[in-house]
């Protein structure tokens, strides 16, 4: 389910760069941001250049929906599931151009894309799912870890928040609403 989501993010990024004529200046890829420098540092051939990079750097639970109740009412009947898990995912997008300046502009393309499109609906197993898109803000010594951790230089980029994804992958057990209560008398 996530690769979908980074597909259909990727793919609306994209759709918004053909719309506003810009799609020979800029495109997006989807993969990982420090492989191409590590590719261009062993003198390999996969390096992207020219590209807005998009990676997935951390996945978390969402705590606030973390008690959520195993029955749902469907019709007149009940289904008992297990509990779902609900994730949040970081999405990073590395602006990596020769240029710097169009690195920045580039970086800009993304932010006004995500400033009008702030939802981003996908289908799963059959099941549109939407996810919403927030500007996630890092302070200076969290960015130096994370470009740290990622063992990569630093390149102009941004933090996207996609939330909530459902997971719910076992099957429901359904049984029928009690509807009607008849009282009988004790037998002494």
């Amino acid at each position: 389910m996530i690769d979908l989501l980074v597909d259909e993010v990727s793919s609306q990024l994209n759709d918004h760069l053909r719309l506003k004529g810009m799609d020979d200046l800029y495109k997006c890829t989807v993969g990982d941001v420090t492989v191409h420098d590590k590719n261009n540092e062993a003198g390999g051939d996969n390096e992207i250049v020219e590209s807005i990079i998009l990676s997935l750097v951390s996945v978390e639970e969402e705590n606030a929906l973390k008690n959520n109740y195993p029955l749902r009412k469907v019709g007149s009947s009940f289904l008992q599931e297990k509990s779902s898990v609900y994730i949040n995912v970081y999405l990073l997008f590395a602006a990596k151009y020769n240029n710097y300046d169009t690195a920045l502009k580039a970086l800009s393309q993304v932010i006004t894309c995500f400033q009008t499109i702030r939802r981003v609906f996908f289908v799963f197993d059959n099941e549109t799912q939407e996810s919403v898109l927030n500007l996630h803000n890092m302070g200076f010594e969290n960015l130096n870890n994370l470009w740290t951790v990622l063992g990569g230089r630093y390149l102009p980029s941004v933090i996207y928040k996609a939330r909530v994804l459902m997971f719910q992958q076992s099957p429901p057990v359904s049984g029928s609403a009690i509807v009607d209560i008849q009282e009988q008398e004790a037998i002494p």
